[in-house]
């Protein structure tokens, strides 16, 4: 991808290993994002993004990746899709 126009946003937590495996797929097709481990975040920065997240996954589950839609978990194929990787 030479120039990526979609703003990419990973909500995830430290110890999740489908998380890590979101971020090698997204780092392995060099794509930009912002990276928000809401675990190491202090208690008040967790409510805030908890209740930030909870407006587009009401379950508020790990990992969860904001673009123009919203993808829950590991979907290789959605994601691509959702970057025009596919």
């Amino acid at each position: 991808m030479d120039e990526q126009k979609k703003k990419v946003k990973l909500y995830s937590l430290s110890t999740c290993p489908t998380c890590r495996e979101v971020q090698k797929f997204l780092d392995g097709h060099n794509v930009k994002y912002e990276l928000i481990d809401v675990d190491l975040l202090d208690s008040g920065e967790q409510w805030v993004t908890s209740k930030e997240l909870k407006k587009y996954n009401p379950a508020v589950t790990y990992p969860t990746l904001i673009l123009e839609e919203v993808i829950l978990g590991l979907d290789e194929e959605a994601i691509k899709k959702a970057l025009g990787l596919a």
